[in-house]
C-alpha cells in the first residue's frame, strides 16, 4: 500500500470523515507552498480536522517536520514524493482588488464608512454560539451581491443571525423597505438595536433561538433572507426550515455561506440534496473565498491541542467560506414547529473533541 492510500485510510479513522487520494495531495500541495499550519488550511480548502491528522500522519512517516515555533517543513523525502508524484505549488490568481468576488461597492461607500464607524464597539464573538464574524468588505460585498441580483432594494430582508452586523450595513443603505433581525444573543439584540435607533434605521432586532418555531407573523412574509449557519446536517436542516418558510414563495432568494473548513464535500452533497429536494430551492451561484472572517479570541483556547504546530497564532485570515445564493422555484410548504437538535458540533467541526 503506497504513501497515499496509506494517509488515506488513517485520515480516515481518526476523523471519521471520507476522504480521498486527492485530499492528501492538496494538503501536500498546499504544505509545498506554505510551512504555516492555518494557511495550509486556507489552500487546501479542506476541513480542519483532515489537515490536522494528514500532517500528523505525514510527520509518522518522516514527510514532514515541526520545529519548535510550530513552523512546518518538507523534509527531504517529503520533497522527493512531492516531485515524484507531480503535486504542484499552490499559485493565487485571486484579484486583489475584489479579493475574488467579483464584487465592488463603490455606489455605497457612505453607507461603509458609517458601517466601519458603528462595529468599532460591537461584541466579541464568544464561543458558546460559535460566533465569528466577516471583515467589514465582506459585509458590504453581501449588500452589494444582493442589490446587484434584485434582492435588496424596495424588499423585506429577514437576517438569521447576525454577529456579522450585516443587518446594519443594509440599513445603512436605505434600500430595502424593513430589515429584521432574529438572534440568539442578546449582546448582538441590544447593539443592533441601538445603532438602530441612533442612525435611525428601518431595522429591529428580536431575541429568537432557531430551534423553536418561527413567529406566525413572519412566515411567508420576506422577499430575502440572510444566514451564517452551522454546519453541522441537523443544523443546516433546522436553519433552512426557518429560513425558507420566512419567504413569501417562489423567486424570493436567499444568501449564505458555507466552508470547507468544517463541511467535507460529502457534506456540501448531502445539503445540496435537501436545498433542491425538501425546501424546492435552486443554487444560482457560489462564490468561492467570498466571506473572509477575523481570527477570534477564543480560538487557540477553545482547541486544547496538544500539536505545536496547531498552537499557532493565525497570521492571516485563514477561515473563509464560499457565498451560495439560493432562489425559490415553487413554493414550500414545511410545518412550523419546535425541533431539538445539535446545532454547532460534529466530526468536521473545529471544536470537535471526538
Amino acid at each position: 500500500m503506497d504513501e497515499l492510500r496509506s494517509a488515506v485510510e488513517f485520515v480516515k479513522t481518526k476523523t471519521k470523515v471520507n476522504v480521498n487520494e486527492r485530499d492528501i495531495e492538496k494538503v501536500m500541495a498546499a504544505l509545498n507552498s506554505t510551512n504555516h499550519f492555518w494557511e495550509a488550511i486556507f489552500l487546501s480548502q479542506k476541513p480542519f480536522a483532515v489537515v490536522r491528522e494528514t500532517i500528523n500522519y505525514l510527520i509518522s512517516i518522516d514527510f514532514v517536520k515541526s520545529n519548535e515555533n510550530g513552523n512546518l517543513m518538507l523534509t527531504q523525502k517529503g520533497k522527493e514524493f512531492i516531485e515524484q508524484k507531480g503535486i504542484p505549488v499552490v499559485k493565487n490568481y485571486t484579484c486583489q482588488c475584489c479579493e475574488g468576488r467579483g464584487i465592488v461597492f463603490t455606489e455605497i461607500k457612505d453607507a461603509y464608512e458609517k458601517f466601519k464607524e458603528i462595529v468599532k464597539t460591537r461584541p466579541d464573538a464568544i464561543v458558546e454560539y460559535d460566533q465569528g464574524y466577516v471583515t467589514e468588505e465582506t459585509a458590504f460585498s453581501r449588500i452589494a451581491l444582493m442589490i446587484k441580483k434584485g434582492d435588496l432594494v424596495g424588499k423585506r430582508l429577514i437576517v438569521f443571525g447576525d454577529d456579522d452586523l450585516v443587518s446594519i450595513a443594509a440599513a445603512l443603505t436605505k434600500l430595502p423597505t424593513e430589515v429584521l433581525v432574529l438572534e440568539i444573543d442578546k449582546r448582538l439584540v441590544d447593539f443592533i438595536n441601538k445603532a438602530a435607533k441612533e442612525y435611525n434605521l428601518n431595522l429591529k432586532a428580536i431575541e429568537y433561538d432557531f430551534r423553536n418555531k418561527l413567529p406566525d407573523e413572519l412566515v411567508k412574509s420576506f422577499d430575502t433572507f440572510t444566514i451564517d449557519p452551522p454546519e453541522t446536517i441537523e443544523a443546516l436542516d433546522l436553519c433552512f426550515t426557518r429560513t425558507t418558510s420566512s419567504l413569501k414563495g417562489a423567486g424570493c432568494a436567499g444568501y449564505f455561506g458555507l466552508t470547507n473548513i468544517e463541511a467535507s464535500l460529502s457534506k456540501w452533497h448531502e445539503f445540496q440534496k435537501l436545498l433542491l429536494n425538501k425546501f424546492n430551492a435552486v443554487i444560482t451561484d457560489i462564490i468561492e473565498n467570498f466571506n473572509h472572517y477575523v481570527n477570534w479570541n477564543y480560538l487557540l483556547p477553545s482547541l486544547e491541542s496538544n500539536l505545536n504546530f496547531v498552537n499557532v497564532q493565525p497570521k492571516l485570515n485563514w477561515y473563509t467560506s464560499s457565498m451560495y445564493r439560493i432562489e425559490l422555484v415553487k413554493d414550500v410548504e414545511i410545518v412550523n414547529e419546535d425541533i431539538n437538535c445539535e446545532l454547532y458540533i460534529d466530526n468536521e467541526a473545529i471544536l470537535y473533541k471526538g
